[in-house]
């Protein structure tokens, strides 16, 4: 005899007639709702740049970054470059935040929220500034050739602020044509840096 199957019981089909629907298994989405979860608690993932102010601090960092790199590798030292990329980016948004943390300290309800909101405001600078950095360390450890990892920094920096201008210029409402000119003028800062890379060797 055959293998028996269960009744269909009325409530397995919807009204239309079609295939029972089946729940999704909460496993599946387990581990991508783990990682957002993660990211969404970083203190980096309180902006998105989503707007021009970031976008614009994300110009801003990458011109420090870059020109740091530029200076700190007229001695072809990695350390030096380092440090002097670290130093200039902490630097300049510490002296740029300045202005907004002492405005928000001055109120006594909240001060302490005010102030780090303040703070992470700025975020975009440092993540601007030191992302090409960090391309920089990894290709010099990895080739063991510094010159080609500056000039690859030098060129994603470029690549950035070419996006960035783009970017902000789409959110402030220009046209697709007129976002690639504020790009290519985003850019152009970059090349200006490189240029300088050039003068100083």
């Amino acid at each position: 005899m055959g293998e028996s199957r269960p009744m269909e019981q009325p409530g397995d089909r919807d009204v239309a007639g079609s295939e029972p629907t089946t729940e999704p298994d909460p496993r599946s989405e387990a581990a991508p709702g783990r990682v957002r979860g993660v990211v969404r608690r970083t203190v980096l993932s309180h902006h998105r740049w989503r707007t021009e102010h970031d976008l614009a601090q994300g110009i801003y960092g990458t011109v420090i970054g870059a020109a740091g790199i530029a200076v700190g590798s007229a001695h072809a030292d990695l350390g030096e470059i380092v440090v002097t990329v670290v130093v200039t980016v902490a630097v300049y948004w510490a002296a740029e935040r300045y202005a907004e943390v002492l405005a928000a300290a001055v109120h006594a309800a909240g001060r302490r929220r005010q102030v780090l909101a303040a703070l992470r405001r700025g975020l975009p600078v440092v993540e601007a500034g030191l992302t090409p950095l960090v391309v920089l360390v990894l290709l010099a450890l990895l080739t063991g050739r510094l010159t080609l990892a500056v000039f690859s920094a030098l060129g994603l920096s470029t690549v950035m602020l070419g996006g960035f201008g783009h970017a902000a210029a789409r959110r402030a409402g220009a046209s697709r044509f007129g976002a690639m000119g504020w790009g290519l003028c985003s850019a152009a800062l970059g090349i200006v840096v490189i240029g300088l890379k050039m003068l100083l060797h």
